[in-house]
């Protein structure tokens, strides 16, 4: 549940499911969920974002370069299975 990882939504910037679709958190402190912000994906968005996540934050990543990944949902996963400490 959304709830166990975001006390409020205020503490969610940005997120995408598993196929791109941006996502958006709602509900009050302690209850959060998340939900579809659109059917719409946004995989150019994402890569991009994810991108400068490398470039920004992920500076003692070994190769600091983002997984090359042309499937969209392939890409995902394996940002998902690359996870980098900050």
């Amino acid at each position: 549940m959304a709830n166990e990882l975001i006390e409020s939504v205020d503490e969610f910037f940005e997120g995408y499911d598993g196929r791109g679709r941006p996502i958006r958190a709602y509900g009050e402190p302690g209850m959060v969920a998340l939900a579809l912000a659109t059917e719409e994906t946004h995989g150019d968005k994402l890569r991009s974002r994810v991108d400068r996540y490398y470039f920004v934050f992920a500076a003692r990543h070994p190769t600091r370069i983002p997984p090359q990944e042309a499937d969209l949902v392939a890409f995902i996963r394996a940002v998902a299975e690359d996870w980098v400490d900050e």
